[in-house]
């Protein structure tokens, strides 16, 4: 499940307050019970020294296991715990990792912001929101602005993987997929006239890409439109991706393939996911190797 924003804002504030209140109680205990301890606690510059960094080292510690086992280190170690497989040498049922030029099938897929013919893409729409800040006490309260996600859509279609001569055919159907991020628009990138005022071209802009996502564009479009940002990554022609999974040889004496067998390819490797293994495919430069 994805947190929102704000949700996430909220739980690092009171967190980083929380883990503050427990470190700073665990040095009065220790104090009360280590001799050595109580001789740098009762001075109050290495009290706060002690405090603070064991809070940064707890929290530290916490982002880094959440990483290991759940975030981007599980990604990379799912893919670097097998070494890359030449293509053509991958074996019927054998679990591999292979990587290669990515070859579109069929009819692309067209990304919302870019408009890139692609094999996938994955687009986001955030809006800035304000959030309440405490810095101490609540005469301190204020707030600052966040970019909070209305809309996270990602989309994908079969492709092939061209690698030294041979095909690899990705079925990418419960798939887990990982793209690099290629573009933001946001306040830096707004197209603006010498009044200060959105172009059309910036108004088009935004307009097609909100109308791709089915959001609605009133709020974001004209002269007192709300700021917007859009992120997106896109698997297109010619880019190199990175396959993690199992699959068998197949003709290509098929109509979805044909143009293929008369190039005179008469198999490729067709890699899907399975209940035993995931289909990992992604463009990360922390899973693609030169």
């Amino acid at each position: 499940m994805k947190l929102k924003e704000s949700t996430v804002h909220y739980l690092w504030v009171f967190g980083s307050i929380g883990t503050f209140a427990l470190v700073a109680l665990a040095g009065w205990e220790m104090a009360e019970h280590s001799i050595w301890f109580e001789q740098y606690w009762s001075h109050k510059p290495s009290r706060f020294l002690i405090i603070f960094a064991g809070t940064l080292t707890t929290i530290g510690l916490a982002a880094y296991t959440y990483s290991y086992f759940w975030g981007r280190k599980k990604f990379i170690r799912t893919y670097k715990e097998i070494n890359r497989t030449e293509l053509n040498e991958s074996r019927d049922g054998e679990l591999i990792r292979i990587q290669g030029e990515l070859v579109l099938l069929g009819e692309p897929l067209i990304a919302p912001l870019s408009q890139k013919e692609c094999a996938a893409y994955e687009t986001i729409a955030q809006i800035e929101e304000e959030v309440a800040t405490v810095s101490g006490s609540e005469t301190n309260v204020g707030s600052r602005t966040i970019w909070q996600t209305i809309k996270h859509i990602n989309k994908a279609k079969d492709f092939l993987i061209r690698s030294e001569g041979s095909y690899a055919l990705i079925r990418v159907a419960q798939g887990n997929l990982k793209i690099s991020l290629d573009m933001i628009h946001d306040e830096q990138h707004y197209k603006k006239d010498r009044g200060g005022f959105l172009t059309e071209e910036e108004n088009s802009l935004r307009r097609n890409t909100l109308e791709s996502m089915d959001l609605p564009t009133k709020p974001y479009v004209g002269v007192y439109s709300r700021n917007i940002r859009f992120q997106e990554g896109v698997l297109e022609q010619g880019e190199q991706v990175a396959v993690r999974g199992t699959g068998t040889w197949t003709s290509t004496d098929t109509d979805e393939l044909s143009f293929l067998f008369g190039q005179g390819v008469k198999k490729v490797y067709e890699i899907e996911n399975s209940e035993e293994f995931q289909l990992y495919f992604s463009d990360s430069s922390a899973v693609l190797e030169k």
